[in-house]
């Protein structure tokens, strides 16, 4: 049995990690026929669409604000942090990273109702004060690191290595601790934490998993809630200078040994911290909890079920259907139906669903994000015939742009379809007529009140009923009757409540002034349901048919969100946070109506930490002075592109007998219209070096793309020695017409390849490159469960004097399948294939590969295991690959805060086989002579993969594999590999 290894070192893992990176900001970040401008303050470069100008000059007020405020927290600020105001997506979120330089990306729609950032108030400063948060997070370099940062550049940054809870933490307490709400403050948290203590499984979320994404709830929430909540405890406990002593401290130290600087200012490790602060917070819990119990809880049923989240209850106006959105374990969304039998039959008792639409919220593409997950489906409404219903879905509008629109469900044809297309719509209702439909209209860091006319066509005429101000969110409007509309209003104060507007004067009015945070109205047989938290808590509040008197009917011990009532039971259905996230639960009539007048108060848990904070008395008035004195010019890309880092690293040699130096370095601006990349490498077994370079051009509506190279490596052996040398010049055309899971690519490219007897050929020609990939892995799936992918290739090397001619044809695909296999078993079916018309020599086909490095990709590889790399080569080449996949065992587990996070363990056992024209080498014999009908080359075996976290941020599996080689010199051969695989970063 022979051995192999393709385990990278740990520098090398560092280099994949930001290639990685790079990949995914090569992405087209904005639409090229915007044009944009630069706001240059005293400490930022405010970059925004010149078409909104006053959401420029709001953010950098508010940047400089945030810069006043945090000053006095951190001791060590960059120079400048570039800020780019990108209204492409109506997902709430946002990042910050200093590489290759210190910015920040916005995208400045404002959060729903229904999102863990609800409970916002000055939503702009909240957000910058975050993100701003991790840029001071990351600036400094004391110590060793000074130095090294002055040679290696940017990429010098210790405490983006730190936690994610540590790096989340930070930037939820300041921005509950500079601003007016924020996370710490909110109903949704407190909620939250509340339903984990009372359901007694609060201490389930040590340290270690605190600083992980699970598919199990609260999913990619925990590194903010955990992390916010010892923070804050960390704060109150050791004073307000542990923020600069513990930023400076790690600054200066090796990453990854951080409990030195903990025990040096808190006496304790962060481990010990972590669970004093569980046990100060499951007592804040538990004094809510039994001041909520000075009177009964509701009762309140919950159906079983196995989603990982039921939410946003609707009621068919006759009372046969309940329409839900679902999220399974993985990631996926759907809008179900749950039918009666008959009217008198209970929904808790109905057993009948259709999926009406599924919504996969693990394929989105992978970038850099800071925030927890959001939903893409937030709201159902019914027509009054009971026969459709309508619903809001964000979506790609265009390559670029990922925006919301409603679609429409008919329960007769059972089909769904879009009725907006980019109208940045959300949260819809329809008229008692059935011929209207309200909603909200999104905006940059804005919302508007909408009215869609219904004419039986795609893209009805809409109009806008009300524009508040700024900031200001509208939520959740319903129709009282034909002509009035009730809605929510949150103003940037925090403060939410009920308003009605009629659509004749439009002049809106308030309703029930006195229920703070009133949101999710309803209108009812019984009424007007919404939600409020009047006694500090979500509840359900009824308002007469006259909207004339209000009663509670909940009284709930974490919180209530979105309900309907059933009007023939009057049975309520609502929204609940329970200890297992949100579930769709149900209140019977004899409970709801026995719901006392008066509840038991309570306040924000941690609240009194942030109440009596002193605010920086003259930040504002430095914002506005700094905003004052800016300039703004037309955006301009050039300042930003020099080289600002480089990473050196040694990694194996593919020869096995010696190492390679590499080093790399790649650039960028703000808004990626240029983006490049180069590396160098000397393999010292080979005495051969390598040189890549890219560039991508995306100015304008046809990006651009530029590749040169040259790569030495080998055959089979090390005696086979190949050197490439290439350059490629291609365009991206837009093929979203075609589909959004496709991408095209057409261009030119020179080949030049010399071989072990240096004989050199040289080719070119135009080629034609369309990938199609619609499939995906999220939560509790170790593979891709459904969908597939294909490509196509098709390169013309035209004839010339000295130049090589012939064509070649590249086609493969997978495919997925699980139907009738165990919960998340999968099989993976690929073929790949190569080929050259022309008589040619084998060695200027493609060459099998021994490993999988880079796992269900849509690209070509040729993967042999068992064999080595490169044994194979041909003209004509196909390979084929079958694999059953299956989970074995969920870690989930860590040690304190070691660098390392065990997550789960699966397998897969594997056939591969392959056949070519070409050549197989041999180690001890000459080099074999193979064609298709002659021969063919096939070996299975086994994987195990372990599923890590490393270093706190970098998702790593380790892969070990058992194949057999049926068609080895020797016969079957059995041969042990390993593999070290980065994913999902």
């Amino acid at each position: 049995m022979q051995k192999r290894s393709f385990v990278y070192g740990l520098a090398s893992l560092f280099i994949t990690t930001f290639l990685s990176i790079f990949r995914a900001e090569a992405q087209l970040e904005v639409p090229p026929d915007l044009k944009w401008k630069t706001l240059h303050t005293p400490h930022f470069e405010v970059i925004f669409n010149a078409e909104q100008q006053d959401l420029g000059y709001l953010y950098a007020e508010k940047l400089e604000k945030a810069y006043a405020e945090l000053r006095s927290y951190f001791r060590t600020q960059p120079e400048k942090t570039v800020v780019i105001i990108n209204d492409k997506t109506d997902i709430t979120n946002g990042y910050a990273t200093r590489i290759p330089y210190p910015h920040i990306m916005a995208y400045p729609v404002l959060p729903g109702p229904e999102e863990s950032l609800a409970d916002t108030g000055d939503w702009a400063f909240e957000l910058l004060a975050h993100e701003y948060t991790h840029i001071l997070t990351f600036e400094p370099a004391n110590g060793i690191m000074k130095p090294l940062r002055a040679v290696f550049g940017t990429i010098i940054a210790p405490n983006i290595l730190m936690p994610q809870w540590w790096k989340e933490g930070v930037a939820v307490e300041m921005e509950t601790r500079l601003g007016h709400h924020g996370r710490l403050r909110s109903l949704y948290q407190d909620a939250t934490v509340r339903a984990m203590v009372d359901a007694q499984n609060f201490y389930e979320y040590d340290i270690a998993e605190a600083n992980e994404s699970i598919y199990t709830w609260p999913q990619g929430a925990r590194p903010y809630l955990f992390g916010s909540l010892m923070w804050s405890q960390m704060l109150a406990d050791h004073g307000n200078a542990l923020v600069a002593d513990l930023h400076e401290a790690q600054g200066g130290r090796v990453p990854y040994f951080i409990e030195g600087p903990a025990r040096q200012y808190m006496g304790r490790s962060y481990t010990s911290q972590y669970g004093h602060m569980m046990k100060d917070t499951e007592q804040r819990a538990l004094e809510q909890l039994k001041t909520l119990r000075e009177v009964s809880p509701t009762e309140i049923i919950l159906p079983k079920n196995n989603f990982q989240s039921v939410s946003a209850p609707a009621i068919s106006p006759d009372g046969k259907h309940l329409a839900v959105i679902t999220e399974d374990d993985g990631n996926s969304r759907a809008v179900r139906i749950i039918s009666k039998e008959n009217l008198q039959q209970s929904f808790l008792d109905a057993k009948a669903a259709n999926t009406v639409e599924r919504f996969n919220e693990g394929f989105i593409p992978a970038s850099q994000k800071d925030g927890p997950p959001t939903g893409s489906i937030q709201r159902i409404s019914w027509f009054p015939d009971s026969q459709k219903l309508i619903y809001d879905k964000i979506d790609y509008t265009n390559r670029i742009q990922r925006y919301s629109d409603l679609f429409v469900y008919d329960l007769g044809n059972k089909k769904a379809q879009a009725l907006t297309k980019g109208l940045r719509a959300r949260e819809p209702a329809v008229s008692p007529s059935g011929q209207r439909v309200a909603f909200v209209k999104l905006d940059g860091n804005r919302t508007h009140l909408g009215i869609l006319k219904l004419n039986g066509e795609k893209n009805p005429p809409s109009e806008i009923i009300l524009s508040p101000k700024m900031q200001e969110r509208i939520s959740y409007p319903t129709f009282w009757d034909e002509n009035t509309l009730i809605y929510s209003l949150r103003k940037v104060d925090g403060s939410e409540n009920l308003y009605r507007i009629n659509l004749d004067s439009r002049q809106p009015e308030i309703l029930f002034a006195d229920y703070p945070s009133a949101r999710f109205a309803r209108k009812t047989s019984e009424g007007l349901l919404f939600a409020s938290s009047k006694n500090g808590v979500l509840n359900l509040y009824l308002a007469d048919l006259n909207l004339q008197n209000v009663r509670p009917v909940s009284h709930t011990l974490t919180a209530l969100f979105t309900a309907d009532l059933d009007p023939v039971k009057k049975e309520i259905f609502t929204t609940q946070m329970t200890s297992q996230g949100l579930r769709v639960s149900a209140i019977l009539p004899e409970e709801w109506q026995k719901t006392p007048t008066l509840l038991p108060q309570v306040s924000s848990m941690v609240g009194d930490r942030y109440e009596a904070v002193e605010k920086n008395p003259k930040a504002e008035a430095e914002a506005q002075a700094a905003v004052a004195e800016a300039t703004v010019e037309d955006y301009s890309p050039y300042g930003y592109l020099l080289p600002r880092y480089w990473i050196p690293f040694i990694s194996g040699s593919s020869s096995e007998t010696g190492v390679v130096l590499q080093a790399q370095t790649s650039g960028f601006d703000p808004l990626k219209k240029h983006s490049y990349a180069i590396a160098a490498s000397w393999d010292t077994a080979l005495n051969k070096g390598s040189l890549l370079g890219s560039y991508l051009n995306q100015t304008t509506s046809l990006p651009v793309s530029l590749l040169a190279y040259k790569r030495s490596y080998y055959l089979g052996t090390t005696i086979n020695e190949i050197e490439d040398t290439g350059t490629q010049l291609s365009v991206l055309p837009d093929s979203h017409w075609m589909s959004i899971y496709t991408n095209l690519q057409v261009g030119w490219q020179y080949l030049e390849r010399t071989n072990a007897v240096h004989t050199t050929v040289k080719r070119t020609g135009p080629f034609v490159y369309l990938n199609y990939a619609n499939y995906s892995e999220s939560g509790a799936q170790i593979s891709p469960e459904s969908g597939g992918g294909a490509y196509v290739g098709a390169y013309n090397y035209i004839a010339q004097d000295g130049y090589l001619n012939h064509s070649q044809f590249l086609a493969g695909g997978e495919i997925y399948l699980s139907r009738y296999l165990p919960k998340h078993h999968a099989i993976m079916l690929r073929a790949n294939g190569a080929h050259i018309p022309e008589k040619v020599s084998s060695i200027y086909g493609v060459s099998t590969e021994s490993m999988v490095f880079v796992p269900d990709s849509p690209l070509p590889q040729y993967i042999l295991r068992g064999y080595k790399r490169g044994q194979l080569f041909g003209r004509n080449l196909v390979t084929m690959n079958a694999e059953y996949r299956l989970p074995l065992k969920e870690i989930y587990s860590g040690s304190g805060t070691d660098p390392l996070f065990l997550r789960r363990i699966y397998g897969a056992v594997i056939v591969d086989g392959a056949a070519a024209d070409g050549v197989f080498i041999n180690e001890t014999k000459p080099s074999e002579i193979v064609s298709f009908d002659k021969k063919q080359f096939w070996s299975s075996g086994i994987e195990l993969k372990l599923e890590t976290t490393l270093g706190y941020v970098v998702p790593v599996t380790l892969v070990a594999g058992y194949y057999v080689a049926f068609q080895t010199e020797q016969g079957p051969e059995g041969v042990l590999a390993t593999a070290l695989q980065i994913t999902g970063f």
